[in-house]
């Protein structure tokens, strides 16, 4: 990326995290980008940068509403560290794209498709046990038949177990 972002979303792609510095206080806060776009999106403020620098301030002197300074910190040392780790969130999140879908349609579709199995065995080595994937997979086939079908919070609880393992998951599945 050459330059400013655009977007909060264009500091993704170097997989990033934004630090605050207070020209008051000295304070530094180092915010995770995924949870600043959430609690962005949920407050309908804009993610464009601009705007995000403007409405950036410190909590500590928050009657003053002092200048903050905002910088970007990327992940990873190297060039093979950061696209290593660029593969393994894009491989999770498109896992979890897919199983997103299944759990939105297992009602009406079947959802023991090729697709939802490789998502399944994508997300495998990066969580503990596999004893949320196989729930997932129980619920999902189950789904047809259970209208009370509980998909939508296995894929919660496996988000909930890669955020926990420290794995950078999309604002949009937290």
């Amino acid at each position: 990326m050459v330059g400013q972002p655009k977007t909060l979303y264009d500091v993704r792609r170097i997989h990033g995290s934004i630090s605050q510095t207070c020209a008051a206080c000295g304070t530094v806060k180092v915010r995770d980008l995924e949870e600043l776009i959430r609690e962005r999106s949920f407050q309908r403020q804009s993610l464009d940068w601009q705007v995000f620098l403007r409405d950036a301030w410190c909590w500590k002197c928050s009657p003053e509403r002092t200048a903050v300074t905002i910088g970007i910190i990327p992940f990873g040392g190297t060039d093979r560290e950061l696209r290593t780790r660029r593969a393994e969130t894009l491989v999770i999140n498109l896992a979890l794209t897919v199983l997103k879908d299944a759990a939105c349609c297992a009602s009406q579709h079947d959802a023991s498709t090729p697709a939802v199995r490789l998502a399944l065995r994508v997300l495998r080595p990066f969580l503990t046990d596999r004893t949320l994937l196989v729930r997932f997979w129980e619920e999902a086939v189950s789904a047809k038949t259970n209208p009370a079908h509980e998909t939508h919070f296995a894929h919660g609880w496996i988000v909930a177990a890669l955020i926990k393992r420290g794995h950078s998951v999309w604002a949009q599945f937290r």
